[in-house]
């Protein structure tokens, strides 16, 4: 069988003599290349990267700002204080912090102790529960929205702590007394939801809501923890 003189076998030499790269002229050395070939590579992952850490360093030396001008009305407020009216200020703090630390305790309590069907909405955990008699029907993803007032002399709009009940439930929401709102989502996991959620309101997913829907009336039990 005749050989095709045109192709030459890997390492051979050429017609001018000269010894072939079996590697095709490419360099080899592996070594990894340093912080500026990879800016070179990525210039714009390593803009956004930068625009990210500076908005971070923004936000921290904001907060960090506000502290300490808390702080500075705080001690000026207290200065212009007698020792009596510090102590009772003082006296009061403690007592509403004791109080709210009661409150959630004794909601996880009668939540376990419950005999009846309610709903358990754990703050720590974002989890809530459909419960009875201390046994877990179903446990739901939660996702919750932020605490905040919508003006300065406004009432601040708070998840609730404490025990509550059901003023309304539909295919829409659920409704407490006091307005807070358990909305359902559309999204495949309320991760991968980015829509907004409502001041002082709770997300679960549509399919959870399904689930307990037919579960629920009005007065129901919802204990907040």
């Amino acid at each position: 069988m005749a050989k095709n003189p045109d192709i030459s076998p890997a390492g051979s030499d050429d017609e001018n003599g000269d010894r072939r790269d079996p590697a095709g002229g490419r360099e080899g050395d592996r070594r990894r290349g340093g912080w500026r070939d990879f800016r070179r590579a990525y210039p714009g992952f390593v803009f956004t990267l930068l625009l990210g850490l500076i908005a971070m360093l923004a936000i921290d030396g904001y907060l960090i700002l506000k502290r300490r001008s808390y702080e500075a009305e705080v001690v000026r407020l207290r200065a212009n204080m007698t020792e009596q009216e510090r102590a009772k200020t003082d006296a009061i703090v403690a007592a509403e912090t004791n109080k709210a630390r009661i409150a959630i305790e004794l909601a996880r309590r009668q939540a376990k102790l419950e005999p009846k069907l309610h709903l358990s909405v754990s703050l720590d955990s974002g989890k809530v529960y459909l419960e009875r008699d201390g046994a877990v029907l179903r446990e739901m993803a939660a996702a919750f929205g932020p605490e905040t007032r919508l003006g300065a002399d406004s009432i601040p709009i708070v998840i609730p702590r404490g025990e509550t009940s059901i003023a309304r439930a539909t295919a829409e929401g659920i409704t407490l007394e006091g307005g807070t709102l358990i909305a359902p989502s559309d999204a495949p996991s309320l991760a991968q939801d980015t829509t907004p959620i409502a001041p002082g309101s709770v997300r679960i997913s549509r399919n959870d809501l399904k689930a307990i829907l037919p579960n629920l009336n009005v007065g129901m039990r919802v204990y907040f923890y």
